[in-house]
């Protein structure tokens, strides 16, 4: 009875990492503003009075029930530019994380808008978009990996030198997710077996021909035709694989250990990502391989993170230590910034100025010498200072990889030594606690 009772109690009401949609709302909105730029040019045409469906014809090829759309009251073509450039902006604040929640609920209902003025444009990859945008604007927690977060966690760690807990959200909004993208699988996969083509396994040759949707010249497809039998059984296989999702987790332990070891989810979404985006690189499907990218973020967990950390760290035996100043403002900030950009948890901030911690790790090195500039420590022992720490850094935080080949070009190191010492010379200016420049 205390299983049965447990089981109830995690099903109605377990809390799992908000991390996922967080991550899913930044990528659902680059998603949306990818292709919506890309019909930039046909604002006008699609979506106004003065384009190829005046609003009032549009009874005549739309659905007349349940179809709802501010443009059909903005129908100015230069009001409906404004508006479609509102959304662009509210899209674009939703990615960075700025009000997540009231950007998310004003790009939300804009797709929606823009979406049921004109439904020529759409695919299937549009129908996920809105689907999963509802979800975002009604699940309760979506401002993981936002700039609005980041405030609130640069107040928690400068009045108390600690960080917020982890964001948790209640699990329904992840299991409506789920259920959406096992919906639109087992749907498929049982439509396809309702024909020969798939099990004939002709269909992705008669496909890859298709001189709509097809991206390389006849030649170049032809190459692939012997692929055909092989895409489509794979096919058919990781779409019916989705229904391993209704198997309760708990039953999972009478098989053996080394399927236990991975996640079945985990494997279903890297067989999809496959299929989606293998697709993508032959034929022109619109939205839909972003979209279903989108949705799959959202079924993220802490233990699919914690994998994907514990993989990416599996060479790693201990952290990169950061010897920095705890008595200067601008040196406790940036190591904050640091801290934030971690998201592998590769680095280990220690004050210089505790004796204690500066013999443990830094013995042979200076207190002056520390004080003159950050000295950070390699895992297998090695230093590195100033500049060239950063440097060094931008290697193992995967948030800095854009800027290292910046930070080799020629007359970029002495040009950032230089500058990198005239900003810790001025720190020690302070006043109030706070290190000025």
């Amino acid at each position: 009875m205390k299983r049965v009772i447990s089981y109830l109690d995690r099903f109605f009401f377990e809390e799992v990492s908000a991390l996922g949609f967080g991550l899913m709302r930044a990528f659902w909105a680059f998603a949306v503003l990818f292709y919506m730029l890309g019909s930039a040019g046909d604002v006008v045409r699609y979506y106004s009075d003065a384009g190829i469906m005046p609003q009032d014809l549009g009874h005549l090829v739309f659905r007349s029930e349940y179809r709802f759309t501010l443009l059909q009251y903005i129908t100015d073509p230069t009001a409906v530019i404004i508006l479609w450039s509102l959304f662009m902006l509210c899209l674009v604040c939703m990615i960075v994380g700025l009000w997540p929640r009231l950007m998310t609920i004003i790009s939300v209902l804009l797709l929606f808008s823009f979406h049921e003025r004109n439904l020529q444009p759409l695919g299937g990859g549009d129908t996920v978009l809105r689907n999963v945008g509802f979800i975002l604007m009604i699940a309760p927690e979506i401002s993981a990996f936002s700039l609005s977060r980041l405030e609130l966690q640069w107040k928690k760690w400068k009045s108390t030198g600690q960080y917020l807990a982890p964001l948790k959200t209640h699990i329904w909004p992840y299991r409506l997710l789920l259920w959406q993208v096992m919906i639109i699988y087992l749907t498929s996969g049982w439509d396809k077996l309702q024909g020969t083509m798939w099990m004939g396994g002709t269909v992705v040759e008669a496909t890859i021909h298709h001189t709509h949707f097809v991206r390389w010249s006849k030649e170049i497809m032809d190459t692939w035709v012997w692929f055909s039998p092989y895409a489509c059984f794979y096919t058919l296989i990781f779409e019916f694989g989705w229904l391993f999702m209704l198997v309760p987790r708990e039953t999972w332990y009478v098989v053996p250990m080394w399927i236990r070891r991975h996640s079945i989810k985990r494997i279903l979404i890297l067989g999809s990502l496959g299929f989606h985006w293998g697709i993508f690189l032959f034929m022109d499907v619109g939205s839909f391989p972003l979209a279903m990218s989108a949705a799959f973020c959202g079924l993220l967990l802490d233990q699919d993170f914690a994998t994907f950390k514990q993989m990416a760290n599996k060479r790693w035996k201990s952290k990169i230590i950061i010897l920095y100043d705890g008595a200067c403002g601008l040196c406790r900030n940036s190591i904050f910034m640091l801290q934030m950009m971690d998201v592998l948890h590769r680095i280990k901030p220690i004050d210089f100025r505790n004796t204690t911690l500066r013999s443990k790790h830094a013995p042979n090195i200076a207190e002056a010498d520390l004080d003159r500039a950050m000295h950070i420590k390699m895992p297998k022992g090695g230093y590195y200072k100033g500049f060239d720490a950063f440097r060094k850094l931008s290697w193992y935080l995967p948030s800095l990889k854009l800027l290292t080949p910046l930070l080799y070009l020629p007359g970029v190191a002495p040009v950032g030594r230089m500058v990198y010492t005239k900003i810790a010379e001025s720190r020690n200016r302070c006043a109030h606690g706070e290190c000025k420049i």
